[in-house]
């Protein structure tokens, strides 16, 4: 089914037009707006209701060549269809000279009106309807409760939305003890209940109201404890296809119970980070759920986050690689007063601490960027450590 959207400032023309695509049964009606929209505002009416189709009246032309032209620039291959009360030759002839190529006169012929959805078909299947959407969507995945993945997934997060153009969004689907809400202080807020509840409805103006904003990062809370509210696979689907046309990185708070919509998450996330710490029970269910991911094929999107790691440890780093059988991507100090001040305060750890220093780098390394200041290096080969300088030439 086609998803489209009408843009009409004539009220009778959109009934009429929401009528007879009702009758078709193979468009969805996703949209009205009775007005014409341009710049920044139409890119988000695109970005969050991603029409296949868009049905344009043309009574006020300069305007709806405007439309016309945003709608080529943010989202190429999105097919419109021209709409008018007149079939006016010299407007037909514009619209031509400017791509449009379908044309629906008022009032509306059903059989005309099929084989433009025909032809409409046809010309998506060869060019489909496009825009930007991001990859980075990250999955925290505690290999057991009390490993701080919320704490790593929090200050990941903020510090991700510090990098240049990267607006993110941050969700906590910890739906038994999530804590995202609390660490931040956040209050009298939606919840990912009701993102959810409204999965297959969200726009550019239902969006902001559900998610608390900090600076360049959105917040949707776990909230209330409800085990009678289920969240559905599809459901996330929705909501993160969603998400991934509005922000540059979505990281994700999961409760490591492995409940279907976070083997949904995690299928649609380009980095799993599994969090454990040193220590054998922690360790024991790390590779467990490793195993299990990788009877799902997602080892290959594992990557190992050492919480809490000491400076002399009983069980090293590499005893660690061995047992899980994945190398660790990072390790992480276990500065206890730096995350108590930050809860304290609802915020994120000081990234001047050590601590602080090493979630930025987190979030570089989570984009593929190097920090500022330091110069990407490249491992030698083993046989390069042997290698004799030529001697100057005599």
């Amino acid at each position: 089914m086609l998803r489209a959207v009408i843009v009409s400032p004539d009220a009778e023309l959109t009934t009429r037009l929401s009528e007879i695509i009702s009758r078709t049964g193979n468009i969805g009606l996703v949209k009205t707006i009775e007005r014409y929209i341009v710049s920044y505002e139409l890119e988000r009416f695109l970005r969050a209701n991603a029409p296949q189709v868009v049905f344009l009246s043309i009574a006020q032309l300069p305007h709806a060549v405007e439309v016309i032209q945003g709608i080529e620039h943010y989202m190429p291959g999105c097919q419109i269809v021209a709409c008018d009360r007149e079939c006016n030759p010299a407007t037909l002839l514009d619209m031509m000279h400017i791509g449009v190529r379908e044309f629906l006169a008022f009032p509306f012929d059903i059989n005309a009106f099929m084989a433009t959805v025909s032809r409409l078909q046809d010309l998506l299947e060869k060019r489909p309807a496009t825009i930007d959407t991001t990859d980075n969507v990250f999955a925290f995945l505690p290999s057991k409760a009390g490993a701080g993945t919320s704490t790593i997934c929090l200050n990941a997060a903020v510090a991700l939305s510090q990098l240049p153009d990267s607006h993110s969004l941050l969700m906590d689907l910890d739906l038994n003890s999530g804590l995202i809400g609390f660490m931040l202080k956040l209050e009298n807020v939606y919840t990912i209940y009701e993102a959810a509840e409204n999965s297959n409805k969200l726009d550019e103006h239902l969006w902001p109201q559900l998610v608390a904003n900090i600076g360049n990062l959105d917040v949707l809370p776990a909230g209330r404890l409800d085990p009678q509210t289920r969240i559905e696979p599809i459901q996330m689907r929705q909501l993160i296809a969603f998400a991934r046309r509005f922000y540059k990185g979505i990281c994700i708070d999961l409760s490591g119970n492995m409940e279907k919509f976070s083997l949904e998450i995690m299928h649609e996330s380009r980095k799993i980070f599994l969090v454990c710490t040193p220590e054998i029970p922690t360790l024991h269910l790390a590779r467990q759920k490793f195993t299990l991911l990788s009877s799902l094929d997602l080892q290959d999107r594992v990557a190992v986050l050492l919480n809490r790691s000491q400076k002399r440890p009983v069980i090293t780093t590499q005893q660690i690689e061995q047992l899980l059988g994945v190398p660790v991507f990072m390790e992480f100090v276990n500065d206890y007063r730096g995350v108590h001040a930050a809860l304290t305060a609802g915020r994120e750890v000081e990234q001047d601490s050590e601590l602080g220093r090493q979630f930025v780098s987190l979030s570089y390394a989570m984009m593929d960027q190097t920090p500022p200041g330091r110069v990407a290096q490249t491992k030698k080969k083993f046989l390069e450590y042997f290698s004799v300088a030529p001697k100057p030439a005599s």
